[in-house]
């Protein structure tokens, strides 16, 4: 400090001098820890630029050159240091790999330490109860939850829609938005809280916020992080969201607790729940320290983005290629006109099934996933020697001609027909939530996405009621809206439009 002091004019305020001294001290501190490449692991560049500046803002062409290049393991330099790209071959031998650790590949990415970020913090202090709530408890109640999706789908398109039979400009990102967290929080919190107005707007917000300020973030020299965290609006939208949402689910945690604690005192069964609030109580048997509203903001995180983009891109699908909206239409009248909202009714709608997985192949919202962090030197079969403290990530391989032929070419039956071709043995092995190395949409291995089975449900009973009720278009002489891309994801930009009408239905989808 006194070392600035000299060097200042006389007179200048202090607080100034205590500024430059904290960016002074972190420029040399970052210089000083700064995270280096790894030895023996080449590091791919495009255009001329930095390898930062590659990977933020070219990082598909990065990841192409990558693989041209090289027939091994490369090297990218992200905002928060290298990360390690391993060929998609190596996707089953490190998929369940006990040194390997899931969460802390994340810790760096979405800046868990500052305020705000308590859903992502979560993962690393706690990582069995979302992942146990979402696996053993939703996942094994989806036909429970089963009419609660179909009652909000009905009523959010209505409000959301509308029932205007001419065409509608509609900007579809934010449309969707409002259905799939509607969608979400009515099985998350259950029918009161998915429809306040608040709880809505957090459960969309928080989600955005957090992905853009930490885009925002990793684009940014650290030693200046912590000062651009501070002016960012987003910041602020964090922190009074976790805020609200405290206020507005706390009560009813201690109002769920409280029946628990009261049957179980008179000797009784504490009352059946449908919900994940109830769901993480008994996760987390009764612990007190378990912070149920960042966890609620975690399921929610997780449960909406992807959702919502994969939605989106179904009705881009939809627009693109209208003779397939037509076979679904028929499918679906088949399928739910026989056997209504059966338990097994989603299953049997094996050409939306293959549709989505294709949708997915051929536009995948990432090109790379397995994301992991190496808690131990590791030697793969090939003698590839993953270093402590890595972070790796996988390649995706979703136009091998071997698998897919012409990989180039929309499908919607494809995987259909390659479930056919498998057999019965393997009639599975090419469902939309099936995980392979051939497709990573949900990841792979033991920390594939949990949530899988139910966004897969929620996609198809939302696309049943999308499809039968009305008619979908791309704006005259516009075609497909292009994608926004950051990094190696690529994703639905929120001003993307569409245009919609209302049609008379086949069936009516709310009364079975």
């Amino acid at each position: 400090m006194e070392a600035i002091q000299r060097v200042l004019p006389e007179g200048f305020p202090v607080s100034l001098q205590v500024v430059i001294a904290t960016l002074v001290l972190g420029v040399v501190y970052s210089l000083i820890t700064k995270d280096r490449p790894f030895a023996g692991f080449p590091v791919v560049t495009v255009n001329g630029l930095s390898p930062t500046k590659s990977w933020l803002w070219h990082g598909r062409e990065v990841l192409a050159e990558g693989r041209r290049r090289f027939s091994g393991p490369f090297q990218i330099m992200t905002g928060t240091g290298p990360k390690i790209i391993l060929p998609n071959k190596y996707a089953d031998e490190i998929r369940n790999h006990p040194a390997l650790n899931f969460n802390k590949a994340f810790g760096k990415d979405f800046m868990v330490n500052y305020p705000g970020f308590e859903a992502h913090r979560l993962g690393l202090r706690d990582e069995n109860l979302i992942q146990e709530t979402v696996r053993v408890k939703l996942t094994q109640s989806l036909n429970l939850v089963t009419d609660d999706l179909v009652e909000e789908t009905a009523a959010s398109l209505h409000d959301v829609f509308g029932e205007d039979e001419a065409w509608n400009t509609r900007q579809i990102r934010d449309d969707m938005l409002e259905v799939v967290a509607r969608l979400s929080s009515r099985v998350f919190l259950g029918k009161d809280l998915c429809r306040n107005r608040r709880w809505l707007d957090i459960s969309k917000t928080y989600t955005v916020d957090s992905f853009l300020i930490s885009r925002i973030l990793r684009a940014i020299p650290s030693p200046l992080r912590r000062i651009a965290y501070m002016i960012a609006p987003q910041s602020r939208s964090l922190q009074n969201a976790v805020r609200d949402a405290r206020k507005l689910i706390n009560p009813e945690v201690k109002r769920r607790r409280a029946a628990v604690d009261a049957a179980r005192a008179a000797g009784e069964k504490p009352p059946k729940v449908a919900d994940t609030i109830g769901w993480m109580y008994e996760v987390a048997k009764g612990q007190d320290d378990v912070d149920y509203v960042a966890g609620q903001l975690s399921l929610t995180m997780a449960a909406i983005h992807t959702t919502t983009e994969v939605t989106c891109s179904a009705l881009f699908d939809i627009c693109e290629y209208p003779e397939v909206a037509q076979q679904l239409r028929e499918e679906i009248v088949q399928v739910i006109g026989e056997n209504g909202w059966a338990k097994t009714s989603l299953y049997k709608l094996k050409l939306m099934d293959s549709f989505l997985k294709e949708g997915q192949r051929l536009r995948p919202m990432g090109e790379i996933s397995m994301h992991r962090y190496v808690e131990k030197d590791i030697k793969l079969s090939d003698g590839t020697v993953l270093p402590k403290g890595a972070r790796v990530q996988v390649a995706g391989n979703y136009t091998d001609p071997a698998i897919y032929p012409e990989p180039e070419k929309f499908d919607a039956a494809r995987f259909l027909k390659m479930r056919q071709q498998a057999g019965p043995e393997s009639t599975n092995s090419w469902q939309f939530v099936t995980t392979s190395p051939a497709h990573m949409t949900f990841g792979h291995g033991q920390h594939a996405c949990p949530g899988r089975f139910f966004a897969s449900n929620e996609v198809k009973i939302a696309l049943c009621h999308l499809l039968l009720k009305y008619d979908w278009r791309f704006i005259p002489g516009e075609g497909r809206p292009a994608p926004r891309s950051f990094e190696a994801v690529r994703g639905v930009d929120q001003k993307s439009r569409i245009q919609v009408r209302r049609r008379r239905p086949e069936i009516d989808l709310d009364n079975f």
